[in-house]
C-alpha cells in the first residue's frame, strides 16, 4: 500500500494529539476532594480562604452570578489549581443554571438537524426520550444521554471500524448513535496504558474460565484489558442495529465497543473473543487506515475476515467438535452442566451453540438455550450506561471510571 505525504501527516497528527475529554469534574467535586485530601471540615477550609459559605456555596453551585473576582483567586489557591480553570468551571455551572438559550426556544434548524441525525422513532422505542413532538424535551434528553452542550456538538463518525455484525449492519441514524457513543466512552475513560501485543497473548488463556462467573467475570477481565491498554465497553443495543461489537482505535490504542443485541449471555463473550482477534491480528491495519469494515448482509455474505475472527472465537470459547459430543447428552441437564464446568465455561455456551449448530428441524434447540441463559440485568447495569435511566452521561462516566476502570 502506497502513502503519500498527506497521509503521513494525518497519521502523525492521530499519533500525536490524544483525543480531547469532556468530562470534567465540577468545582464542588474538586472542592470537596480538596477537602478530603486535608482532612479538614469545611468550616476549616472557609477559614484559609478567608470566605463565607454563602459566597463559596454561590460560586460552585452556579446560583451567585455576580462576585467579587477576588473570591474566584482565593478558590484558586485553595484548590492548587490554574485560575482560569476555576474561572472557566464557575462560568461553566453559572451557564448550566441560568442559561435559557436551547432549553427553552427551538428553532428550525435544531428541528431539522435532530431530524437528520437521530431515529426518534426508535429513540423511543429503546426509552430514551418520550415524546416525538416535543422538541425542547427531545434536545434535553438527547443532550443530557450522549454528554452534549449542545445538540449541535454532534458529530456523525467516521464509520472505517470492523464490526462484528448479527444478519446485518445497517448504516443509519442508529448505527451512527452506537458507534458515536462507544467513542466517546472510550475518550472519557482515558485509558493511561500502553498497550502490548505480547501481554495480550500472556494474558488470553486466563480470560474463558471467567465467564463462570456470570455476574463479575467479564467485569474481571475487561478491569485487566483495561490494565494491558485495551478498553472494552458496554453500548446498549438499537433494535434495528443488528451489530454484536467493533474494534476501533482511541489515542493510539485497541477500543472494543460490545453490545447486548440477542439477549444471550454467550453472545457477550463470543463478541469480545472477536474482537480481541481484530487486536491480535488487525490492529496494525485498523490503527493506520481502518480497513476492516464487515456489514453482513446475510449469513451467506459474510467476509474471510469476520469469518476468521468468527471461527477464532468460536474454537476458543467451545469448539464444534464440543458442540457435536455435547449434543448426544444435551436433553440431561446435570450432564450439560457437568461437561460444560470440565471445559471451564459456563453451560449457556453449551446451550447456545448447540442451537446455532442445530438443524431446523430441532425446534426446541433455541428454547432450551433461552430456558438456560444466565439473567445478565446486574451485569449490564455496571457496565453500560441505560436510555431510560435519566442519569447523564457525564455521571455515568465517574461511576464507572471509579469503580471498573482505574
Amino acid at each position: 500500500m502506497q502513502y503519500n505525504s498527506h497521509d503521513s501527516d494525518e497519521i502523525l497528527k492521530r499519533l500525536f494529539e490524544p483525543k480531547p475529554v469532556k468530562v470534567k469534574e465540577s468545582l464542588s467535586e474538586l472542592f470537596l476532594n480538596r477537602l478530603e485530601s486535608l482532612e479538614i471540615p469545611k468550616t476549616t477550609a472557609l477559614n484559609i480562604m478567608g470566605m463565607s459559605a454563602r459566597s463559596l456555596d454561590g460560586i460552585i453551585t452556579g446560583e451567585q452570578k455576580m462576585i467579587d473576582y477576588t473570591q474566584l483567586v482565593k478558590l484558586s489557591n485553595f484548590l492548587g489549581i490554574q485560575l482560569d480553570e476555576v474561572v472557566n468551571l464557575y462560568l461553566e455551572k453559572v451557564q448550566e443554571v441560568h442559561a435559557i438559550g436551547l432549553n427553552d426556544i427551538v428553532s428550525g434548524d435544531l428541528v431539522k438537524f435532530i431530524n437528520e441525525k437521530f431515529d426518534l422513532a426508535e429513540l423511543r422505542k429503546v426509552g430514551l426520550i418520550k415524546t416525538l413532538t416535543n422538541y425542547t424535551e427531545i434536545n434535553n434528553s438527547i443532550c443530557n444521554y450522549f454528554g452534549l452542550r449542545s445538540i449541535f456538538e454532534y458529530k456523525e463518525p467516521n464509520i472505517s471500524i470492523a464490526f462484528s455484525a448479527g444478519k446485518r449492519a445497517k448504516s443509519n441514524c442508529s448505527l451512527n448513535n452506537w458507534i458515536y457513543l462507544a467513542e466517546q466512552k472510550c475518550i472519557e475513560l482515558r485509558n493511561p496504558n500502553i498497550y502490548n501485543r505480547e501481554n495480550l497473548i500472556e494474558y488470553f488463556p486466563s480470560i474463558r474460565w471467567q465467564s463462570m462467573d456470570v455476574e463479575n467475570g467479564l467485569i474481571k477481565v475487561i478491569k485487566q484489558l483495561f490494565n494491558i491498554g485495551i478498553t472494552v465497553v458496554i453500548v446498549p443495543s438499537f433494535p434495528s442495529v443488528h451489530v454484536r461489537g467493533a474494534t476501533f482505535t482511541i489515542n493510539d490504542k485497541p477500543c472494543i465497543a460490545l453490545t447486548d443485541y440477542v439477549g444471550f449471555y454467550p453472545t457477550l463473550w463470543f463478541g469480545l473473543i472477536h474482537e480481541l482477534y481484530h487486536v491480535l491480528f488487525d490492529w496494525e491495519d485498523i490503527k493506520i487506515s481502518d480497513p476492516h469494515i464487515s456489514k453482513e448482509l446475510g449469513l451467506d455474505s459474510i467476509s474471510p475476515l469476520e469469518k476468521a475472527a468468527d471461527d477464532f472465537a468460536r474454537e476458543y470459547l467451545f469448539s464444534k467438535s464440543k458442540t457435536i459430543e455435547s449434543s448426544l447428552f444435551i436433553n440431561n441437564d446435570n450432564l450439560v452442566r457437568s461437561y460444560a464446568l470440565n471445559n471451564n465455561i459456563d453451560p449457556s455456551f453449551v446451550y447456545v451453540f448447540n442451537a446455532y449448530d442445530a438443524p431446523k428441524t430441532d425446534k426446541y434447540a433455541w428454547g432450551r438455550a433461552k430456558k438456560h441463559n444466565p439473567d445478565i440485568k446486574k451485569l449490564k447495569s455496571k457496565l453500560q450506561h441505560d436510555f431510560e435511566n435519566g442519569t447523564s452521561f457525564s455521571d455515568h462516566i465517574k461511576k464507572i471510571r471509579n469503580t471498573i476502570y482505574s
